[in-house]
């Protein structure tokens, strides 16, 4: 199973943004990390992922690194810490029904903490490609960027094959997340 997460919009800068005039245009990105589980610490999902589709719990940490904001509304995040939980109709190659919430505590150049954000996880169409990037959509619904969308994915270092062959009750992963 493979995560999903963040995207965001523009700055005012006076200049209409991304969008503006052509509808459906891309929007300017808020804010963009580096995602991947910590060193020997894995999303666990419980119970494990197969072949065939079931109710499964999904829980972990993700370090966000390296956050730059192109569109300058959040240059004070540097990098965060987000605790992830849901539950999702899933198997080892597809996800739907996705439902969760996530915490992030973000940092400062400083390496301090400068606020948290607190986002829904949510997901109702099936996801066949890369289904545990579902675990990274959602919204920011309180805290830093209040508003934001939230998409992002995080690439499995484990193989297809093993998963349907075996279950997977863990995942180490990086990736992407944006807000915007």
């Amino acid at each position: 199973m493979n995560v999903a997460w963040v995207m965001a919009l523009v700055a005012a800068t006076g200049a209409p943004g991304p969008g503006a005039f052509w509808p459906g245009a891309a929007q300017a990105v808020a804010l963009s990390c580096a995602a991947a589980t910590p060193a020997g610490r894995p999303l666990v999902f419980e119970p494990k992922v197969g072949l065939t589709p079931r109710r499964v719990e999904a829980r972990g940490h993700l370090e966000l690194t390296g956050c730059t904001s192109p569109d300058g509304s959040a240059t004070a995040l540097r990098s965060g810490w987000a605790s992830v939980k849901a539950t999702a109709q899933a198997s080892c190659t597809s996800a739907r029904q996705v439902r969760g919430s996530a915490v992030i505590t973000w940092f400062g150049t400083n390496g301090r903490p400068v606020g948290t954000s607190r986002l829904r996880v949510r997901a109702d169409r099936l996801v066949a490609e890369r289904p545990a990037d579902t675990l990274l959509t959602g919204s920011v619904t309180a805290g830093r960027m209040a508003g934001e969308r939230v998409k992002g994915g995080i690439s499995p270092a484990t193989a297809l094959l093993d998963c349907a062959t075996q279950g997977m009750a863990a995942l180490p992963g990086s990736g992407r997340i944006t807000f915007g």
